[in-house]
């Protein structure tokens, strides 16, 4: 998508410079950095730290990244790489797609680029399909949708999952109007949707979290979209934290609560949300937050008492009885029940 006025992708291979090529979700919206690297530490460590996340990104970077590790013999790729990868986020289902995907090409001797390059192709693809299904759901009411964290383009490569649909929508001439929750601790919201809405110029407001349930009270949500990290065989949704609450609310006002995530985010092998494992990060993303000071640099502060101890959980379940409906790059998609 846009970034000022330019064409991007969230992750992607430099073909120049034979390595794979990403924007650093943690320094956005106050600084652009584009990162480059021909060490697959390197981009495991990316996807450990967060410079690039949401499921989809997440699985074509993996992807990309194995092309690369590939480079360091077929032992080392097998032995340890594949399990490198496959440890750095334990909640994107989209992660281990890929990885199976790329093991699967290694066995077949394949040329690992062109499998990698072909993988986030894919992803774009089903991303631009997904949107031209969920559009015509939001386009109810006002068009006033609210989202949760980000699952616009620097989540799925390009186009996005739930911010695809409303995409679809302001390119439609329909004008939609976005609350944006802040999602706290990481603050997804407020410094990554906000900063894609306002580059495609979709009209959006910042919200804190706590201020999505009364907005819905007070009549002024229309229809409520968020993307999915992992989707069990029973369509229950993991998701960012804060989603659950959001699905409750949205449940008791009548409101409809969908699920954008492609077919790669479902896992088969995962009876219900009981099975999905719930990744715990670390306490300082609770206690300190990262802003910009008056000259323009970034820095790191504790928000919270000296010596409080937090609990972050990364994600939380929605039951699949709150969900309206799961959109993929094939429509509707509904569980095995």
């Amino acid at each position: 998508m846009n970034i000022n006025g330019q064409h991007h992708r969230a992750v992607m291979w430099n073909v120049a410079h034979r390595c794979p090529r990403w924007i650093n979700q943690r320094e956005l919206p106050f600084n652009i950095q584009w990162r480059e690297s021909d060490d697959p530490e390197v981009v495991a460590l990316a996807i450990e730290s967060m410079e690039v996340r949401g499921a989809p990104s997440i699985g074509a970077f993996a992807a990309l990244g194995l092309a690369l590790a590939w480079r360091k013999g077929e032992d080392a790729f097998h032995q340890y790489w594949l399990p490198r990868f496959r440890r750095t986020r334990p909640t994107a289902v989209n992660l281990f797609h890929a990885c199976d995907n790329m093991e699967q090409a290694a066995r077949n001797h394949e040329d690992m680029v062109a499998v990698a390059m072909a993988y986030a192709d894919a992803e774009v693809q089903r991303n631009q399909a997904m949107g031209e299904h969920l559009a015509p759901r939001l386009a109810v009411g006002e068009r006033r949708i609210l989202t949760h964290c980000n699952a616009g383009w620097l989540a799925a490569v390009d186009w996005g999952t739930a911010l695809s649909g409303i995409y679809q929508l302001q390119r439609q001439g329909e004008t939609p109007k976005v609350w944006v929750d802040e999602t706290r601790p990481r603050l997804q919201g407020a410094r990554l949707t906000a900063w894609e809405l306002l580059q495609e110029g979709v009209d959006c407001r910042l919200q804190a979290d706590v201020a999505a349930a009364w907005m819905m009270a007070c009549g002024q949500v229309d229809a409520i979209v968020t993307g999915a990290d992992r989707i069990a065989a029973n369509g229950d949704t993991a998701n960012k934290i804060g989603t659950y609450a959001l699905a409750l609310a949205a449940k008791a006002h009548g409101i409809p609560f969908y699920i954008a995530a492609p077919r790669s985010t479902m896992d088969a092998h995962c009876p219900d949300g009981r099975s999905i494992p719930i990744e715990q990060r670390d306490e300082q993303e609770v206690t300190h937050a990262q802003g910009l000071d008056a000259l323009g640099a970034t820095h790191t502060l504790r928000i919270a008492s000296l010596g409080v101890a937090a609990n972050n959980p990364a994600f939380d379940v929605t039951p699949y009885d709150y969900i309206t409906a799961i959109v993929c790059e094939d429509g509707e998609w509904l569980p095995e029940r």
